[in-house]
């Protein structure tokens, strides 16, 4: 790694530090209704990419598969979602929302765009687009993929 003058010159630190507080203040108003953090995380992909199966929700999740397992267990369980096997393959296990699953994440959509317009305060239009783009080549330059919609 290169020598930095400054670790605030290093855009890898300073994206690590804002996404981790982004993500604690998240946290705290998500566990404050009964949600936990990986809660939201799999209901928002699932929200948004109906019918994945567990290896897709764990890639997209960024979240390790046994965790992704326990979670997507307790969900089921409280009626957020529902598990069945693959139309073409019954190994593989394809998860959906349920109505009662899109309720909550929308109220949880609702905590993480308050926390999204706090960061993004003062941010132009203009710039807000150019990160966006930016973000999206940097993830296509190492290869960060989502899955297919």
């Amino acid at each position: 790694m290169p020598k930095q003058s400054k670790l605030d010159d290093f855009l890898p630190y300073l994206m690590n530090r804002l996404v981790a507080r982004m993500n604690q203040n998240l946290a705290e108003k998500l566990r404050a209704q009964g949600y936990t953090f990986q809660n939201w995380r799999i209901l928002a992909v699932l929200a948004a990419f109906e019918h994945v199966n567990l290896t897709e929700l764990t890639e997209a999740t960024v979240i390790p598969q046994p965790s992704v397992s326990r979670n997507v267990a307790s969900l089921e369980r409280k009626g957020l979602l529902k598990r069945r096997g693959g139309a073409k393959d019954s190994r593989f296990v394809e998860i959906k929302l349920t109505p009662h699953g899109r309720a909550a994440y929308r109220k949880m959509l609702a905590l993480a765009l308050e926390e999204h317009r706090a960061a993004m305060k003062g941010v132009s239009g203009s710039d807000s687009k150019r990160l966006h783009r930016t973000l999206q080549r940097m993830m296509a330059n190492r290869n960060v993929t989502l899955p297919a919609k």
